[in-house]
């Protein structure tokens, strides 16, 4: 929800500065407002993190950890851990990252639609995204996140091309098909910080979210507005959405192999 929820925030202070500003204001120093805005909350999360304590489970592992060694085994494991977590993100974070950020960057540029609204549709629907996030996840605790993540990938895979082909320069347009998409997105994006914490122990854990997420959304989601926008300019827009599609793939392939962990107690992850 903290992901969405600051996407959220971007695209509003995005829509209310295009809305204020003129187009040759926001192009000459306009387009600075909202790094400003993310430069003062900066501290503010220096602040809280310094002032975290570590959890009872944290404490107590380090405790045993003490009076174990930690063998070859354990280090395979995780290392296995880590590289089946790079790849259920990567089609996750590839997804999130278009139909979030290039979506409506592809409408603007590509179709011609009025930069106001398209800022505005794109709220609505991670709004819509935002709200249904709960459901998706108290799904997966009834069925397994197996199940789920798997339904993401192939209604990705399905809806990709469709989606993307639906955008013109009407607004209404982007709203529908990112409505759809962020909808399948946040399917998977509803159960990826517990997936990610039910795949590594207590002593590790997050040591290898933090290497794996970061890893995956570097290379994978963080490329892939760029990646979009250079395949549309090249007049390639059926590569970039291959891309997604072969990525959302490589989810579905990691998910088959990964262990059901609906319901496991963290302490025996």
């Amino acid at each position: 929800m903290a992901i969405f929820g600051g996407s959220v925030l971007a695209f509003i202070i995005g829509g209310a500065v295009t809305n204020v500003l003129s187009d040759s204001a926001v192009a000459e120093w306009g387009w600075r407002i909202p790094f400003l805005f993310g430069a003062l909350l900066a501290p503010a999360a220096l602040y809280m993190r310094r002032g975290m304590a570590e959890s009872e489970v944290f404490d107590g592992d380090q405790e045993e950890q003490a009076e174990n060694t930690v063998t070859s085994l354990d280090r395979e494991k995780v290392t296995r851990s880590i590289l089946m977590m790079i790849g259920m993100t990567a089609g996750i974070t590839a997804a999130h990252y278009t139909w979030t950020s290039y979506a409506s960057t592809y409408a603007i540029t590509r179709q011609g639609m009025d930069a106001e609204g398209a800022y505005w549709v794109t709220v609505f629907a991670q709004l819509i995204a935002l709200v249904s996030l709960p459901s998706w996840g108290r799904l997966s605790d009834k069925i397994g996140r197996r199940p789920v993540l798997v339904v993401f990938a192939g209604a990705m895979i399905v809806a990709q091309i469709p989606l993307m082909s639906l955008i013109n320069d009407q607004p209404w347009t982007l709203f529908v098909a990112s409505t759809l998409a962020l909808l399948i997105v946040a399917a998977a994006g509803a159960l990826l910080a517990s997936i990610l914490s039910e795949a590594f122990p207590t002593r590790v854990r997050t040591q290898g979210i933090g290497f794996a997420y970061s890893f995956s959304v570097a290379l994978f989601g963080g490329t892939a507005p760029y990646l979009n926008a250079l395949f549309n300019s090249w007049e390639l827009g059926w590569l970039s959405n291959v891309y997604i599609m072969v990525l959302c793939g490589l989810t579905g392939i990691v998910v088959f192999k990964l262990r059901e962990t609906k319901g496991i107690d963290l302490k025996d992850a």
